[in-house]
Order: structure tokens, then C-alpha cells, then sequence
């Protein structure tokens, strides 16, 4: 039997979507010249994962702007949740920072166990924009989406796609492309996309819904196929993988990577910190992972950010509440 971890016919947590709160304090004013003590860099993955390398990175080249300390810090565990506790239980002066993806983000904020997601972290600048990759086993009769539409449409027992849990973007893709074509694409969650892709390399699973990162090695070894990726157009890093759209199925949907501090912390030493990292952002090296990585680079105020953040965290709380679906504990 697919294994689910989903309930049917449950409410979805309550998120706020229309709430206008913002995640910073008007009037709060920054006491004194930013940074003022060390920043603490805070990590969800283990050491050596794409996340821990760019903070380092990043950490290294704030301390150079600011002469300042920066210690980065991994703290993993419950899918990010203990990562955010951590930076939400600490002082609102924006020198606790934690970076992230979405689909980390959205799947931890769909649990509800950090209340309203607008008042939860203050988002502090956007790295990246990047599409998830559709992966298919060899085997799989499949090279386009048009391909994956028939086949689907004529294996109604449907096909299994594999992600790294519920509410991740992974997920919600297979979710949407289900209600845009009328397929059956079966959810299998995974503790982590790697034990996903070996089961579809071995053929126990169908699909697979990824970053490019993680997409590279098996596509480039010859072990799985990439069919498309998922955004609005293509990336300078995939030019060569035609989007969903292009091949007629509307799904547009672009993962972020992002910096995120205390909530509450000061508007001005956010937007201090933001001008730094965008400025980072922008030098040759940074540029050259985020080629490497299949990402477009983004530069944007902690307000837009923020607009990205919550659009697409709404949009998925939409999918999991139109399916009848909660979150599991």
C-alpha cells in the first residue's frame, strides 16, 4: 500500500493570509550602529549541505563589511522547527539570522507550531529564485510533459512521485499538476530527497521533484531523466530544460532562498544588513554558486522579500486546504 502521511477531511491551521501585520516595528529604531555584538548565523542542514556552505560564505564577507564577528551555527532537527525556535526566543536585534528555503519554511509553518507565520521571522533578504526539476525514472516511457499527461491519463492507478515531506514544494507541485492535468501523481514522502531518488533509480517509485542541485549528479550520471523544470521561464542555469508551461501544462511555481532574523527587530537594522547582503550577493563568487546551483540571483528589499515569502506560502496553504488535508504533528 502507498504510504500517506495525510488525514483526509481535516481543517488545514489556520493561516492568516490575509493579515497585513508587517514583521518589523515601525517604530522601533536601531540603538546605535549596526551590528553592535556578533552575529549568529543559524543553519537547518548539517555541515557541508548547499545552506551551510553559502552561510559561511556570506558569514566570511559580513565580517569583512562589518568588522564584526560572525559565528555560524547548525542546529537541525523536526524540519527546521528547532532552527527557527531558536532565532524566534532570541533578543530582537537582528544579530540572530537564519537562512533557508521555502520548502523548509512552508513545511514547518503549515504545522501551525509557530503560530502566524507573518509574526513568526522577519524576513531580512532573497537570495535566490529557483524552479524544482521533474525527474523520471529511465524506464518510464516519459521525455515531455505531454508525454507524462497521456501516460498518466491511461495509468489510472497513478504514478508515485517522491519528495523530501508534506508541504514542501516537492510535494505541492505533484499536488497542483494533479488538478491542472487530471492525472493521478501518488505523494510518497521521504525523510530526505536522496533516499527518494535512489527508489526511483531502482524503479520502486515513478517521479521525482527536486532542486537542481539535487538533480544534477543522477541526471548527469545517466540514472534519471529530467523532464522539465517548474518556473516561469527558463534559468540561466538550466537553459537547456524547457519549463511546464512551455510544454503545456501551467504550473508556475519558483522556490526562494532567504535570510530571515528575530521578529520585531529594528527596520533599520534589517534594512543595514539587507544592503549588505544584496551587495554580496552581486560579487563573482556568489554569482558563480548560484550558476552552479541552476538559481537565479535576487536582490530585493526585506518588504519584497517578504511579498514573495507569503505569496507562495498562502498559495500552498490553498492546495493543502482545497484537498481536505491537515499536517501531521
Amino acid at each position: 500500500m502507498i504510504r500517506s502521511f495525510l488525514r483526509k477531511g481535516l481543517p488545514l491551521v489556520t493561516l492568516v493570509a490575509a493579515c497585513a501585520a508587517s514583521p518589523f516595528v515601525p517604530s522601533a529604531m536601531a540603538q546605535g550602529t549596526y551590528p553592535t555584538k556578533p552575529i549568529r548565523f543559524i543553519v537547518t542542514v548539517l555541515p557541508g549541505g548547499g545552506a551551510d556552505i553559502l552561510a559561511r560564505t556570506f558569514g566570511a564577507k559580513l565580517h569583512d563589511r562589518f568588522n564584526q564577528s560572525v559565528v555560524v551555527e547548525n542546529i537541525t532537527g523536526a524540519s527546521g522547527l528547532l532552527a527557527y525556535q531558536t532565532v524566534m526566543k532570541a533578543p530582537a536585534d537582528a544579530h540572530t539570522i537564519v537562512i533557508n528555503t521555502s520548502s523548509t519554511y512552508n513545511a514547518t509553518m503549515y504545522t501551525g507550531k509557530l503560530g502566524d507565520p507573518r509574526k513568526a521571522l522577519a524576513p531580512v533578504a532573497q537570495l535566490t529564485s529557483q524552479p524544482l526539476v521533474m525527474l523520471a525514472n529511465n524506464d518510464l516511457p516519459i521525455r515531455t510533459m505531454q508525454d507524462l499527461v497521456a501516460y498518466g491519463k491511461k495509468n489510472r492507478d497513478g504514478l508515485a512521485f517522491a519528495s523530501p515531506g508534506i508541504g514542501t514544494s516537492s510535494h505541492l507541485i505533484g499536488e497542483i499538476i494533479n488538478q491542472k492535468t487530471g492525472i493521478n501523481l501518488v505523494h510518497i514522502p521521504y525523510k530526505g530527497i536522496a533516499a527518494g531518488m535512489l527508489d526511483a533509480i531502482a524503479g520502486r517509485i515513478q517521479l521525482v521533484f527536486t532542486s537542481p542541485t539535487s538533480a544534477g549528479p543522477q541526471v548527469r550520471a545517466g540514472k534519471l531523466r529530467m523532464i522539465a523544470a517548474s518556473g516561469p521561464r527558463r534559468t540561466a542555469g538550466l537553459p537547456d530544460v524547457p519549463t511546464m508551461m512551455e510544454q503545456g501544462v501551467n504550473v508556475d511555481w519558483s522556490s526562494w532562498f532567504g535570510i530571515f532574523t528575530t521578529y520585531g527587530s529594528p527596520r533599520q537594522s534589517i534594512a543595514t544588513l539587507n544592503a549588505a547582503i544584496n551587495q554580496i550577493a552581486v560579487t563573482p563568487e556568489i554569482q558563480k554558486f548560484y550558476a552552479d546551483d541552476g538559481a537565479d540571483s535576487v536582490q530585493r528589499t526585506p518588504e519584497q522579500f517578504g511579498e514573495t515569502v507569503y505569496l507562495v506560502l498562502d498559495t500552498g496553504a490553498k492546495i493543502i486546504k482545497d484537498l481536505g488535508l491537515k499536517m501531521e504533528e
